[in-house]
């Protein structure tokens, strides 16, 4: 048993080492063009998330950043700040404030988005469809496990459960 557990604890270093090295890859792509903006990984996941939900209640912005309403506050505060997204009150629930992108929050997360795709669809090209396939499995298996163990939010949010 205990050589099982060898083979596994050395099979899942070389995939955490491979993993690294994958990352190198595609972070500086991504880091770059944050730092250029001055954007926080925290700003950056708000921008998402509204990407993926428009209209987020302010209050599903701080549990999806699992911190305090008053830290999502300070967060959204910078973001509206910068013109990247605005405050709505609720038509339904004048209580409740829903947070949108701008049309510059938008460009921003499109800017973002082309640099890595163009990255990573010039390394994924070469790739038979097998090996794509594979890989997607891979990532679908990972990204599950994350969420089924509560590491990773699942995607996209609902903001109305949150």
């Amino acid at each position: 048993m205990s050589e099982i557990n060898t083979q596994t604890d050395s099979l899942i270093e070389n995939i955490l080492n491979n993993y690294g090295r994958a990352a190198g890859v595609f972070d500086p792509n991504r880091l770059e063009v944050w730092e250029e903006l001055g954007l926080t990984m925290s700003q950056l996941r708000v921008l998402y998330l509204l990407q993926a939900g428009p209209g987020t209640p302010a209050g599903a912005v701080a549990a999806y950043l699992k911190v305090r309403p008053s830290t999502a506050t300070g967060i959204i505060d910078r973001l509206v700040r910068d013109g990247l997204v605005r405050r709505e009150r609720d038509d339904l629930d004048r209580r409740r404030v829903r947070i949108w992108l701008t049309d510059q929050g938008m460009k921003v997360i499109n800017e973002i988005r082309t640099r890595n795709r163009a990255v990573i669809w010039k390394i994924f090209r070469n790739f038979s469809e097998q090996e794509l396939q594979e890989i997607n499995r891979t990532f679908a298996l990972l990204t599950s496990e994350a969420e089924r163990q509560g590491v990773l939010a699942p995607w996209p949010p609902d903001p109305e459960v949150m």
